[in-house]
This record gives structure tokens, C-alpha cells and sequence, in this order.
């Protein structure tokens, strides 16, 4: 039986402008077959050929809104503003979008590094990030160059400090 649902959820803001001007995450708003939904993310199909799942999302539960709930932060980050204008890496859970019925069994790990550059009470703000996808295939993340990544606090699963001079 198909269970057709209606979600909202944020993702990770990439950004090309010089100058930042607003930090806020937009709502996003999916709507499609639930086909799982595990403690760690759910799936939603929105085409299906012979009860297969061809598109969807992969979609892990730090990154859902739900009515009354608050998202969870998974990192220790209470220090992390103090410490604007250093070099960090983190490590943050990603959102997957799936195509031609390759559906992956897990959300993404990603890796971006760069300067701190603000601390929110949502997110983490890096300012000329390098981002790559981690696992089997290593990608640069996304395409074009930003010049700014705000990740959700709730995806970051790890970070650390480090010195380019080393």
C-alpha cells in the first residue's frame, strides 16, 4: 500500500555572492511515497516504474521539521564562536537526491573546510569552503565554487580545528 506524505526540511545553503547578506534556511517541501523510514532517515519516491523507487530523496531526520519539535544538535558546539577566523573542517550528513533507481542505503558524509565565519543559532557558516563527498566515490561538492557554506548544526556529526600553515 502507498503512503503518500508531505514533509518539510532544510538543507545545507551554498552561496556565491561577496558579501553575505541573509543566513536563513528556507523551508523546502517534498512530497512523494514513503518507502522508509528508519531511525536515522526516511526515503520518498516521487516516480515509481514496476514498484520501484526511480526518483526520490534520502532525507536523514536531523534535517526534517516537525510540528513542536526542535531539531537536535549532534556536535558539542557551544565554543565554536569563539573561534571566528579559524581554519575547520567538519563533517556533516547530507541530503541525497536519487535518480534511475539507484537508490543509496545511506545518506551522504560530506567534509567542507575553510574559515569560520559566523556562528547562528541554526548553523555553522564557512566562508571560500571546499566541499567534498566522502565514501567509495570522493566528488567536489557542488560544481560551481561558493563562497559560503551554512550547514545546519543539526547535520554536523564532527569538526575540528586546523592550521593551513602546517
Amino acid at each position: 500500500m502507498n503512503t503518500i506524505i508531505a514533509i518539510r526540511y532544510i538543507d545545507a545553503l551554498y552561496y556565491t555572492e561577496q558579501d553575505l547578506k541573509h543566513t536563513n534556511f528556507k523551508t523546502n517541501i517534498a512530497i512523494g511515497n514513503l518507502i522508509i523510514s528508519s531511525g536515522e532517515h526516511i526515503a520518498i519516491s516521487f516516480t515509481e516504474k514496476n514498484g520501484v523507487a526511480e526518483e526520490g530523496l534520502l532525507i536523514p531526520k536531523q534535517a526534517l521539521i516537525l510540528k513542536g519539535k526542535n531539531r537536535e544538535i549532534q556536535s558539542d558546539l557551544s565554543d565554536v564562536s569563539s573561534r571566528i577566523g579559524s581554519d575547520i573542517g567538519i563533517y556533516w550528513t547530507d541530503i541525497v537526491h536519487f535518480t534511475n533507481g539507484s537508490m543509496s542505503d545511506k545518506c551522504t558524509v560530506m567534509y567542507s573546510e575553510g574559515n569560520l565565519y559566523k556562528v547562528t543559532p541554526d548553523a555553522v557558516i564557512i566562508k571560500d569552503p571546499e566541499t567534498i563527498k566522502t565514501g567509495i566515490k570522493i566528488d567536489n561538492h557542488p560544481v560551481e565554487k561558493p563562497t559560503f557554506i551554512a550547514i545546519p548544526k543539526s547535520f554536523i556529526t564532527n569538526l575540528e580545528f586546523y592550521d593551513k600553515k602546517l
